[in-house]
């Protein structure tokens, strides 16, 4: 099965131990390194026209353009940004901002929406650790209402989509 609309929030490695609310995401789920990450054969679901939505911290933003690039994508933008409304616990600052960056291998999806109204700036208080907000999704499918949809590294279903992920019964195989 192949896609041509991937949507990831990759379970990167941070460091920090322990099970509290602010530790690391290695408490919650199963993390890969880098180049575990980069090993990962997306180009295997992809369609040659493919876009790809991917979650990136601020603090692996040159790795997480990379892992993108080793998957077989050209990083074009930020797609969004998620405002918090809460600060996390940083290394240097309180980071309150996520980024979903976009990619896209061969050209855009034909069925994309030109100017569909979407906003590139979300804000909305988090939930679960590293629960994306569904906003988020809602709004790629209006902007690729009839192209087929994966969330990689998902935790739960949501309709319309399917799913790849250690929390989940996936739909495809990597």
């Amino acid at each position: 099965m192949k896609f041509s609309v991937i949507y990831a929030d990759p379970p990167w490695k941070f460091g920090g131990t322990g099970g509290t609310k602010w530790s690391s995401a290695s408490s919650y789920y199963r993390c890969l390194s880098d180049s575990e990450l980069m090993k990962l054969n997306i180009k295997k679901i992809a369609e040659d026209d493919c876009i790809l939505f991917c979650w990136i911290t601020a603090a692996h933003l040159k790795e997480g353009i990379l892992v993108c690039e080793a998957w077989g994508f050209k990083y074009i933008t930020i797609g969004f940004v998620w405002y918090k409304e809460r600060a996390n616990v940083g290394n240097y600052t309180m980071p309150q901002c996520e980024f979903c960056l976009i990619f896209k291998r061969g050209k855009i999806p034909k069925d994309r929406v030109r100017n569909p109204g979407i906003k590139s700036f979300f804000s909305g208080k988090i939930g679960r650790h590293s629960e994306k907000p569904d906003e988020i999704r809602q709004r790629i499918a209006k902007m690729f209402p009839t192209s087929k949809k994966v969330e990689l590294f998902a935790r739960e279903r949501h309709s319309d989509w399917c799913v790849y992920g250690d929390q989940v019964k996936a739909d495809v195989k990597l």
